[in-house]
């Protein structure tokens, strides 16, 4: 299940656990840079997924993939695809992905125009309200770690700058430094977590090349 999150209620979880709520050690632009990092370090070991259907304009291997916003992987293949009629088992294509947004499908038959070929992808995750973006990817249970990943980059990025500021107590730096390793420890173990968890999700037996659909009845 998604998360409710939006930038707004992720950046006062974050300023809550830095009692800073009323952003007078934190600008909110330096705490959504850190959420920012968060996410991109959580996409790391657990992308969001989605799957995309690409009806061919013209025949052949060569599928432009380009439709695709923002694709970092491509999982799977399954040409020919027919929403109406889709068939068991899936026909699972081998394939290579090309430079200039090309996929291309590895069958001895080749795809004809009006084929549908549908995609299993990944992207990065977003959050509703940063960069733009209109709706949050990431599961609800990543909001609390997002959130100590978050703050350990602002209060980390905080220990550099004032260590840098004349007439401020020396021991401030050291305090925010050993609060941001601490809680950056935590992050770091959820994260081998989700990515152990990740891993354990995509293990299992890999999928067999499907037959041309000329030879489907063997």
């Amino acid at each position: 299940m998604s998360s409710s999150a939006t930038l707004t209620t992720l950046r006062d979880r974050v300023e809550q656990l830095l009692h800073d709520t009323g952003n007078t050690k934190w600008a909110t632009a330096d705490l959504d840079e850190a959420i920012r990092q968060a996410i991109q370090r959580y996409t790391r070991v657990s992308p969001a997924e989605a799957i995309a259907a690409i009806t061919l304009e013209a025949a052949g291997r060569e599928v432009d993939i380009s439709s695709l916003t923002g694709y970092q992987r491509v999982r799977r293949v399954w040409w020919d695809y027919d929403s109406a009629a889709p068939g068991y088992p899936p026909r699972w294509r081998e394939f290579e992905l090309w430079p200039a947004d090309v996929l291309f499908i590895k069958a001895q038959a080749e795809p004809q125009a009006g084929d549908v070929v549908r995609v299993w992808y990944t992207h990065a995750h977003t959050l509703s309200g940063l960069d733009s973006a209109a709706a949050t990817t990431f599961p609800a249970e990543a909001d609390p770690l997002l959130v100590v990943g978050a703050a350990a980059t602002a209060a980390y990025n905080r220990a550099v700058a004032t260590s840098e500021t004349l007439n401020v107590d020396g021991g401030v730096p050291e305090r925010l430094l050993a609060w941001a390793a601490a809680h950056e420890a935590r992050f770091q173990a959820e994260l081998a977590r989700v990515a152990a968890e990740a891993a354990a999700c995509a293990a299992g037996s890999a999928p067999v090349a499907a037959l041309d659909r000329w030879d489907a009845g063997w």
